[in-house]
């Protein structure tokens, strides 16, 4: 398959779909600089990025061969979790050891996506072209940040207010404050695979908390995460280090947090 370059990263694509490579690779170039420039995080030195037209193909085509085998071997394990998640999912990031691959669905496959759950949160956009320059630069954050290990409400907030800088306003509804002050039960975020078994509404709760929390960190103590995540042992410090600067014992923060940051926000 034809592919383009920028810098370390390269964009697989079918031909029909050149147009949208192109697109993918512009934004890169602006998403990179964005990335480093916020969070002092740089370019996975392997990174591919597949305009994605099927699950099944993108894990394969994307895996490198000998991880290929491995998909084989263990096809039972994870094919289910990832059939049902397509229909939801707009793009994905996956890590083969060293190597960061994502998955961009094109325009006229993100039409045909399930939108129930990205309604809850997401502020509507019309131009199909904006979306993928938005959920490359999503998941180039992902990429950008993959070596830490971050916690997936972290992971998430990261990158969700990456792409409100990327095109300069937000992108998440103001209406899910809301939904920190109602939903219950309060609980320690869930890992990746938990937040899939989750319904709509778990999905969107958890998910908005972390975009709200990273963002109420970077106004409350700005450059606090780029100065944490120049640490060599950012995976294991991190929740710690943002209880402690927010002023929280560590067995109420994820009680009472979403309340602090629905109170600052709609006090403005």
């Amino acid at each position: 398959m034809p592919s383009r370059r920028v810098n370390h990263i390269s964009v697989v694509f079918d031909p029909s779909e050149t147009d949208i490579a192109e697109l993918i690779c512009e934004a890169v170039a602006k998403a990179l600089k964005l990335i480093q420039e916020s969070w002092g995080l740089g370019e996975p030195k392997d990174c591919r990025i597949h305009v994605m037209t099927s699950w099944r193909g993108f894990f394969f085509q994307s895996a490198p061969w000998y991880w290929r085998i491995w998909l084989v071997n263990t096809y039972p394990f994870w094919c289910f979790r990832a059939r049902r998640m397509w229909p939801y999912s707009a793009a994905w990031t996956q890590r083969y050891g060293k190597r960061v691959v994502i998955g961009v669905k094109p325009p006229w496959l993100l039409e045909q996506s399930d939108k129930s759950i990205g309604k809850l949160m997401y502020e509507e956009e019309q131009d199909s072209n904006i979306k993928v320059s938005q959920l490359t630069c999503h998941e180039l954050t992902h990429a950008c940040a993959a070596h830490m290990k971050l916690p997936a409400w972290l992971n998430e907030g990261l990158a969700m207010l990456t792409v409100d800088r990327f095109i300069g306003k937000p992108t998440i509804r103001t209406d899910t404050l809301e939904l920190l002050r109602s939903f219950t039960p309060r609980s320690s975020p869930p890992t990746y695979r938990e937040l899939s078994r989750m319904d709509p509404k778990g999905i969107a709760y958890y998910t908005t908390l972390g975009y709200w929390l990273v963002q109420y960190l970077e106004e409350v103590q700005p450059g606090f995460l780029k100065q944490l995540f120049a640490s060599s042992t950012v995976s294991r410090t991190i929740e710690p280090a943002i209880v402690e600067i927010l002023g929280f014992q560590p067995n109420t923060f994820w009680r009472g947090i979403p309340d602090r940051i629905a109170n600052h926000y709609q006090r403005m």
